[in-house]
């Protein structure tokens, strides 16, 4: 929605204002509480305002899905609610679990708001004010808001206090402040405090949303609700940097952590930063974003096979799709993809908000490319594609769940496409994403428009056209991205120009802008390869942001913009990555690489291959000195000094071991001189359902030695964290790669 003008700062804050004056007269008597008004952010996002989306892939996606949604009758979506209350039913139940819960209904009220708000279409406001009100209508006498069937729980209320406050924050319909308070007092009364984590309570998402309300209404209760539901346990251990499956054997987690719950918990983390300023807050989301990057993240930017975290070293055990010991079934999927992109837009948005930092934003494009933006449209019956496969073996995407989570947060993702785009502060407007598009920016100079011209993935090339009626000056942020490794081609108005671009970083351009001046540049998409966290194998194939796929050849390709025929995936990792798949071209000329998000229905791919190369140490190559004993977990010993050596060729040198809690800290030295010390101990107790990550082994490796021949010492210390019960160092295997 076009709107900036001298008043757009009035037109930023009213709804604010008017929530406070709104607030203060209902408190007549009490005691008024001072809103924190403090901004901790160092660059702010454009809150879904002054950002048109442009024709290209995610405009197609956005048009489909908000489409798919307005055509949804209020008769059906409403008819659970009628039906409770006595009320005149017409419509037909949509089925699945909404049939049983009102899962999505306050999702779909802030999805309708936000498309309004990113829009300015009049028809998505009024049709989430028409489900508000008629909603409102079954509301009972005691502020109870769900269905009869199950009654209501934490999980609904969080959606419905989202809803409301989008609705108010998005369009200004003040009622939504009304039924947020009814339905609040009632949660106040009735929802356990008892703070278990388990499914289906997921109490540990909805302080986010409370804070919200309070940072809008400037209202001490919905400040104080969202205290009592922070997930304090998790954040501390993040904010400490210690190890979160560790704490897990103090806790009542059940051995385990949902996933998206547990990720989007950190959106209510960031959510109290912002109210507070509470430093703990801030290091909470920036080490739970690290501890993500480093243990959790496939190369799609994907996370949660079967929506559980994984141990670390563990995520290769979940690509090859069977677990080993109690639970040998098939990995169903290995990213909850609509929900968990939603959460993963949040965290990084807030991390890029809070933080200023560029980095951040290469994990929504990611997730735009290879997550929400790679999914199959949903059917007429609601059928989605909850989740995205992995596997080494092959894999397919399908639709399966009825009217579920994902149902509710799909229109709230891909909307959120118009805020992930730009960002600014008071002198400089950011590019985060090269995406076809439009912004419209307050400078300090005056109003300023920018337009963005490009077919990126499919093309290198971007172009930025300033339109400003004065000579304007400012700075203009564009986001190097972390895989962008060689040099970026600039040009201004035609004149090649030098701009210092560090991968990871902004690269700046600030200058004098005329009306009609154009930034041009060329990013340097080249194939490369992306390993599970922690591993060396198995591998995805990446050309820049976007995840490759092996599968057959279609008539037409479009192609990515790399030079020459994907034809053989395996070659293209020989000459331009740091591995080999299959040298000896032995494929048929039917399959090459294709970006995953082109993936339809039934077409049968494969996203991670196995490195090409390991040669394993044999045992008796393998030297040791001192007392190690032999048992079920290979070679071992916890006195300091000991030690084993080995030679061997290759650039890659992996170590493999078992998972222990009595283990210790090994020294390593590669041809003699100091690498690492390395901390063998893991909390080795994670079960959960159907993934048993309790024989996940340990693994550790360096890279880049160079080729030729090279030693390794690894020693003993004697030395243990404090979570361990000994010191203990095991070999399970030495392997090494060219």
């Amino acid at each position: 929605m076009q709107t900036t003008d001298k008043y757009w700062i009035l037109r930023r804050m009213w709804p604010v204002l008017l929530g406070f004056t709104l607030w203060l007269s209902d408190a007549a008597g009490k005691e008024i509480p001072q809103q924190d008004v403090v901004s901790r952010e160092i660059i702010h996002s454009f809150n879904l305002e002054n950002v048109h989306l442009l024709p290209g892939r995610l405009t197609d996606q956005f048009e489909q899905v908000k489409a798919f949604y307005m055509k949804l009758q209020p008769n059906d979506i409403l008819k659970g609610f009628r039906e409770r209350s006595g009320k005149f039913t017409p419509g037909k139940e949509l089925g699945g679990a909404y049939s049983e819960k009102p899962l999505s209904f306050g999702q779909w009220l802030g999805g309708f708001a936000r498309v309004y708000r990113a829009t300015g279409d009049t028809a998505a406001r009024d049709r989430a004010i028409y489900l508000m009100e008629e909603w409102a209508k079954t509301i009972d006498k005691n502020g109870y808001f769900g269905y009869e069937k199950n009654g209501i729980g934490h999980y609904e209320y969080e959606k419905f206090v989202g809803g409301l406050v989008d609705i108010y924050e998005f369009t200004g319909n003040t009622n939504a402040l009304k039924y947020l308070s009814i339905i609040t007092e009632w949660a106040e009364k009735n929802l356990s405090r008892a703070n278990e984590y388990a499914l289906p309570t997921e109490w540990y998402t909805l302080s986010e949303n409370l804070y919200r309300a309070y940072e809008l209404t400037g209202a001490q209760r919905y400040r104080d609700f969202a205290k009592v539901w922070e997930y304090s346990d998790f954040w501390n251990t993040l904010a400490r940097k210690e190890d979160v499956f560790n704490a897990l054997e103090k806790a009542q987690h059940h051995r385990s952590y949902h996933a998206y719950s547990t990720v989007n918990s950190l959106s209510s983390a960031a959510m109290a930063y912002g109210v507070t300023g509470e430093r703990h807050y801030l290091d909470t989301i920036v080490n739970g974003y690290d501890f993500l990057r480093d243990t959790q993240l496939y190369a799609t930017g994907g996370y949660g096979p079967e929506e559980t975290l994984v141990v670390p070293n563990g995520m290769p055990e979940t690509l090859v799709g069977i677990r080993r010991g109690e639970s040998d079934v098939d990995v169903r999927f290995h990213f909850e993809t609509t929900c968990g992109s939603w959460a993963g837009f949040k965290l990084a948005k807030f991390l890029m908000r809070y933080t200023g930092e560029a980095n951040y934003g290469d994990w929504i494009e990611k997730l735009i490319y290879n997550g929400v933006g790679a999914l199959l449209p949903m059917n007429d019956y609601g059928m989605i594609m909850y989740g995205s496969c992995y596997h080494t073996y092959g894999a397919q995407k399908s639709l399966f769940t009825v009217w579920f989570c994902c149902q509710g947060s799909l229109l709230q993702t891909v909307t959120d496409y118009h805020d992930l785009i730009y960002f600014h502060d008071r002198a400089n407007l950011y590019v985060n994403l090269f995406v076809p598009s439009e912004v419209k920016w307050q400078s300090p100079g005056g109003a300023v428009t920018l337009r963005q011209e490009t077919s990126f993935p499919e093309s290198k090339d971007v172009k930025l056209r300033v339109a400003t009626k004065q000579p304007n000056q400012f700075g203009l942020k564009i986001r190097v991205p972390l895989w962008a490794k060689d040099a970026i081609e600039w040009e201004l108005n035609d004149d090649p120009i030098k701009v210092a671009a560090v991968p990871g970083q902004w690269a700046k351009i600030e200058r004098n802008w005329h009306d009609g001046d154009v930034i041009r540049f060329r990013l340097p998409v080249k194939i490369h390869e992306e390993p599970a966290p922690g591993c060396i194998s198995p591998v995805a194939v990446m050309a820049g942001p976007v995840v490759l796929v092996m599968t057959t050849a279609r008539n037409s390709e479009g192609g990515m913009p790399v030079e020459g025929p994907l034809t053989y995936p395996g070659d293209w990792l020989g000459v331009n990555a740091q591995a080999t798949i299959n040298p000896a071209r032995q494929l048929d000329s039917t399959r090459l690489l294709r970006p995953f998000y082109e993936i339809k229905a039934g077409e049968y791919y494969n996203m991670y291959f196995e490195r090409f190369g390991k040669r394993i140490i044999p045992s008796d190559k393998v030297n040791f000195t001192g007392d190690w004993a032999s048992g079920n977990f290979g070679r071992s010993s916890a006195k300091a000094g000991d030690s084993f050596n080995a030679d061997f060729s290759g650039s890659v040198l992996l170590w493999e071991g078992f998972r222990r809690t009595d283990a210790g800290i090994a020294a390593v030295s590669i041809d003699g001189k100091p690498v690492a010390e390395v901390d063998q101990y893991e909390y080795s107790d994670v079960h959960v359902g159907r993934m048993d990550q309790r024989e996940v082994p340990f693994r550790w490796s360096i890279n880049h030695l160079g080729a030729g021949k090279h030693s390794v010492k690894m020693t003993v210390t004697g030395k243990k964290n404090a979570a361990s019960s000994d010191t203990r160092i095991n070999l399970g295997s030495l392997s090494a790669y060219p």
